[in-house]
């Protein structure tokens, strides 16, 4: 009698002859089972078939060669494979070898412009000289002639003219050696650290390829190791089948006993085979995983990595010697300003991120996500995933314990090793940013700037560049084993912990940790910028075209009927835009007929800004707090959590303007704009819907989720934080003509008159705008 053992794997799936897998079933033609072991699949003419043929088909020479054909071509697909992932490994190392050369190919244009311009200089200079020495050999040989001109005033101007000129050739004098010289050599420096640069990150590039190829090797090795066992096992099978058959013909009970031996020897070989078989199916499986998830790890994060590693500085160096020329121009005052703004406009535009996003975006068939390499099953092999069976569980669930506390402590050193990288990239920009490129000193006394010694930097960059290799490595390494624990935990039916009870827990979306961080250069946009980066230079917790847009509407335009709905007139738009970008306030003294223009401005501003006021890594969390909740108060409980997520200065601006909006809803049955048609004006530019969602099905929740915030900003934002808050009625400026004001600082002329009544004195081009804002069903 067979046992529980025997019975279990005879009734596996393992050795059905009939189905085969939908992958093999694509590519290859699945072949019939082997009478011998797939020992050389690399040699398939040292079969060793039987000298004796056999009635039954599994002995049929014909299903053998064609094994032995799929065997090949599997491993000819697979060499293909390996052939193509090192031929873009190298030709990503090529391209990214051609950035670098691109870059200095750039950068030498630039330090040849300078180096001509230092001529022209120097020409210029030499020319205002003689011109200001023949002007002084003339006056000494007119002297007597000229003694008069001491009593006009305008003999004055011309030695202020002349004096002027001799300033010029001294300053032109210093151009000319800043730009020849100092700038010449500053640019020689750069080229020299980036090319050293790519020395050493192409030397971490080639230790990834070298992993990359090992783990490749590996799952060669697994391949052949289970389709050899898989053969071993089929031919268990077939003799066990065979000594079975003959038993059963045996009427003898002698004979029976003996053959039961055989039966039984039979019985042990093929259940040892078998279990080979699950193993080497289930190590298969797992590095096909683990090689996947290395190759996507090292094409997602370890190439912008490499980019920005091989670019760490660069841009930095490259701005702060153009700030040298910028020093050189404010000190001359030769009416350079607008020269000035635009080098400092695309010193600000110098971003290695935005940089890396347009070179991967240009060569999308060089940089993408290598193709997956896919499982080939065995024939008859119709299991395509780790399973824990019962013979190899417990060994399973052990190596699944080791491999948890082996991930557990890789990623505590991962960290730590991010934590020493950030150090290190600090101190690193400290040694880039010393103050070097201002030159005011050379106008006064023509002191040579001091060379710092380059040591410094090289141990810098060595250690940091050491510690990059390490983080690669290490995030490599944690990527393939992630990938077996994941594979492994879902065969042993582990769930997460805590799974089941943080489903519906809302945390904020954790951002991957970025290699080689630029600091912010010069005065960041307000229009078209980041409203972080902007907050930190200025150190204005509100940005004043916020604040003064606020003000202005608080005290003119609480009454103005289609106020962010009514557009106001383009021409003053750009006017207040222009301003604001220039630091100033063109509001201060703005009038009642302007408010729709100043509501315009402040849209548009939102509108520009390049992250959202509501960022749009944040978009899914705040969707889940309104979608499918019992009541509102659920949806503001569920705010709550997620506005405690924001970045401090985001959350104190959305604290701010969302207690203006609940303001403006008071006085909606004048200015007809309540809180939901407030939302629907605003939620497309505060909350926009990300490109890659379906619009219509979103713009509903968004315009749902301003609705909410600005009716309960009270119950969401906490007043008692430390910032600056909303004010009602702060501030109030009488409108010319009018001497009584209610108590709310409004004056009688603003409630009477608004923009749209003026405008509706030559056209009724909005009527059909109010119409729509009475009509309810509209919002």
């Amino acid at each position: 009698m067979m046992s529980t053992i025997e019975t279990n794997l005879k009734n596996s799936p393992i050795i059905s002859t009939s189905g085969t897998s939908s992958l093999s079933a694509q590519h290859i033609t699945p072949p019939p089972p082997l009478l011998l072991p797939i020992a050389a699949p690399l040699t398939p003419t040292t079969s060793s078939s039987p000298s004796t043929p056999s009635p039954s088909p599994f002995y049929d020479d014909k299903p053998t060669e064609k094994y032995y054909k799929k065997e090949k071509q599997i491993l000819i697909e697979f060499d293909q494979i390996v052939k193509e992932i090192r031929y873009q490994l190298n030709e990503q190392l090529k391209y990214l070898e051609q950035r670098i050369d691109t870059q200095l190919s750039i950068l030498a244009e630039i330090q040849e412009y300078f180096r001509r311009r230092a001529d022209v200089e120097l020409d210029y200079a030499k020319n205002l000289d003689n011109l200001h020495r023949q002007i002084g050999q003339k006056h000494r040989a007119q002297k007597a002639k000229r003694e008069p001109w001491v009593f006009h005033s305008i003999s004055k101007l011309w030695e202020t003219i002349v004096q002027d000129t001799r300033t010029h050739v001294k300053y032109h004098t210093i151009m000319s050696d800043v730009c020849g010289k100092y700038m010449f050599d500053k640019f020689n420096e750069i080229v020299e650290d980036t090319r050293r640069m790519l020395m050493k990150c192409k030397s971490v590039g080639i230790a990834s390829h070298e992993d990359i190829y090992k783990v490749l090797n590996e799952l060669k090795s697994t391949m052949t190791t289970y389709h050899q066992y898989q053969s071993e096992s089929k031919q268990a099978e077939q003799k066990l089948r065979t000594i079975q058959q003959q038993l059963a013909k045996i009427k003898s009970v002698k004979k029976q006993k003996a053959m039961g031996k055989r039966v039984e020897k039979r019985q042990m070989k093929y259940t040892e085979t078998k279990v080979k078989a699950f193993k080497a199916r289930n190590d298969y499986l797992m590095t096909i995983e683990s090689v996947n998830a290395a190759l996507q790890k090292y094409c997602c994060d370890d190439v912008p990595d490499l980019i920005d590693c091989m670019n760490f500085g660069f841009h930095t160096s490259i701005a702060k010697s153009i700030q040298m020329y910028l020093s050189a121009q404010e000190n001359i005052k030769r009416g350079r300003q607008i020269t000035i703004e635009t080098l400092n406009r695309a010193i600000g535009d110098l971003d290695t991120v935005v940089d890396k996003q347009k070179y991967l975006e240009n060569y999308p068939s060089i940089f993408t996500i290598t193709k997956r390499i896919k499982f080939e099953p065995h024939k008859g092999d119709e299991v395509s995933a780790v399973n824990a069976q019962v013979l190899i569980r417990d060994e399973m669930q052990s190596r699944f314990i080791q491999m948890q506390n082996r991930l557990a402590s890789l990623k505590t050193e991962h960290d730590e090793i991010f934590k020493t990288i950030e150090a290190t990239e600090q101190s690193l920009m400290e040694y880039i940013n010393t103050k070097n490129s201002d030159v005011s000193d050379l106008f006064k006394d023509l002191n040579l700037p001091q060379n710092t010694s380059k040591n410094t930097r090289k141990e810098i960059e060595d250690y940091y560049v050491e510690k990059f290799k390490e983080y690669t490595l290490s995030s490599n390494l944690i990527a393939r084993l992630q990938a077996r624990h994941d594979i492994m935990q879902k065969a042993l039916g582990a769930a997460s912990a805590g799974s089941a009870e943080d489903k519906n827990l809302i945390r904020r979306p954790i951002k991957p940790k970025q290699i080689g961080r630029a600091p912010i250069l010069g005065r960041p946009r307000l229009f078209g910028g980041k409203l972080l980066d902007y907050i930190q230079v200025t150190q204005q917790p509100i940005p004043l075209i916020i604040s003064s847009c606020v003000s202005a509407i608080n005290r003119l335009g609480l009454h103005n009927q289609g106020i962010f709905r009514v557009p106001g007139a383009q021409v003053d738009i750009n006017q207040f835009k222009d301003a604001f970008e220039k630091g100033e306030d063109p509001l201060v003294n703005v009038t009642g007929r302007d408010m729709n223009s100043v509501a315009g401005v402040l849209k548009l501003y939102f509108r520009e800004l390049k992250e959202p006021l509501f960022a749009r890594e944040m978009f899914d969390s705040f969707i889940l707090c309104i979608v499918d909740v019992e009541s509102e108060d659920k949806c503001v409980e569920n705010l709550c959590q997620v506005v405690k997520l924001l970045p401090r200065p985001i959350y104190i601006v959305m604290r701010y303007f969302f207690a203006f909006l609940n303001h403006l809803t008071e006085y909606s049955d004048e200015n007809m704009m309540d809180a939901s048609n407030l939302a629907s004006c605003l939620a497309p530019t505060l909350l926009p819907v990300p490109e890659d969602k379906v619009q219509v099905q979103y713009i509903t929740h968004t315009i749902e989720l301003i609705r909410t915030i600005i009716t309960h900003h009270e119950e969401i934002f906490s007043a008692s934080d430390d910032g600056p808050v909303y004010e009602k009625f702060a501030i109030t400026i009488p409108i010319e003509g009018e001497e009584d004001e209610d108590d709310e600082g409004i004056s009688e002329r603003s409630m009477r008159q608004s923009p749209s009544d003026d405008a509706s004195q030559d056209s009724d081009y909005c009527t059909e705008d109010f119409n729509l804002l009475n009509e309810t069903d509209v919002w």
